[in-house]
């Protein structure tokens, strides 16, 4: 038998293997593959690490996708991006795809990875920050293009909270983090399975958060959103990319170091230790009843409705829809 790089590909699949970076490029010239982009919401981290591990895997390759994980500027950026067509997906929540379909941008999730939002506030143990009354006079930290920072707002609104009794500092990561961490904030915005877990070791426990959910604002998390037209145009690589995801994720949860590891290739700054702690704690966010019906994946109607209604409320959304599944579609899912 020839030893192409064909062959040493399905060898290393079989032996559950993972082929260098040079060896998959290669690969990918040697088959006809769909170059794909998907743009994350910021940089690389532990609780999207199953894209990256995803692609070191095969998997989408497998699929018949040659996919680019990029970084991103925020989530309205990425969003731009695909509404433009530069990328092909965007990870993003249904609460800022509902505010950007308001202003015309032609998307759609196609997979709604997280049914569980893991937007929080993070504090100093010392500020006794417990509940959205408690930020009234303070500093928060937030990031620019956001959705913790959207939804901070909406947070601030349904628990009748003035915006203008807290001072809200919108910059990017890096000096969010150094606001907090300098003590010129008693708190930040971030999820539950990312910054509450880096400041924690960072501070060496010295912080605390409240979940957004549990002041009213329960809304979804992370989605695979795509452009209506691209969804239209090419439903078969729509499904070949949510369906190499899901497995990704799959994977990626059951062999967390592995997918750090990704992680680290392309980060080697990064602790791996609290990468592998974010994402185990993203396996919660992924399942509800509603998955424990349909699957991992599945968008809800009636969350949908929940959300729209909430963000028209409090959220700044000007413009709803009568029927919610013009957001999403879950035709892509795998069957089984």
């Amino acid at each position: 038998m020839k030893l192409t790089r064909r062959t040493l590909l399905v060898c290393a699949t079989a032996l559950g293997l993972t082929l260098p970076a040079g060896m998959t490029e290669a690969l990918a010239q040697d088959k006809d593959l769909k170059k794909v982009t998907v743009r994350l919401a910021f940089n690389y981290n532990g609780h999207r690490s199953p894209y990256l591990l995803g692609v070191d895997k095969g998997f989408y390759e497998e699929e018949g996708l040659d996919v680019e994980v990029l970084e991103g500027k925020g989530v309205t950026s990425s969003m731009q991006l695909v509404a433009n067509k530069q990328d092909t997906f965007a990870i993003i929540d249904p609460p800022s795809l509902m505010l950007g379909a308001a202003q015309g941008m032609p998307l759609r999730i196609v997979a709604q990875l997280y049914q569980v939002s893991p937007n929080a506030v993070i504090s100093w143990k010392e500020e006794n920050i417990k509940k959205p009354a408690d930020l009234v006079g303070k500093t928060v930290a937030t990031l620019q293009g956001d959705t913790t920072t959207t939804m901070l707002y909406a947070l601030l609104a349904r628990n009748d909270v003035e915006r203008s009794d807290v001072k809200i500092v919108a910059t990017d990561g890096g000096t969010r983090n150094q606001t907090f961490l300098a003590k010129r904030a008693a708190a930040l915005t971030g999820f539950s399975n990312d910054s509450y877990l880096g400041m924690k070791a960072t501070t060496e426990g010295d912080v605390d958060y409240f979940m957004y959910s549990d002041f009213g604002i329960d809304t979804m998390g992370d989605a695979l959103a795509a452009n209506t037209d691209t969804i239209e145009e090419d439903p078969e690589m729509i499904a070949a990319f949510v369906k190499a995801t899901l497995r990704s994720y799959a994977y990626a949860l059951e062999h967390p170091e592995e997918a750090i590891d990704s992680l680290i290739k392309r980060s080697p700054t990064r602790d791996k230790d609290v990468a592998v702690e974010k994402l185990k704690a993203t396996a919660d966010l992924m399942t509800s009843d509603v998955t424990e019906e349909h699957g991992i994946g599945y968008s809800d109607k009636a969350r949908f409705e929940q959300t729209q209604e909430l963000m028209a409320e409090f959220g700044g959304l000007t413009k709803t829809v009568d029927d919610v599944s013009v957001y999403y579609t879950n035709e892509f899912l795998p069957k089984n």
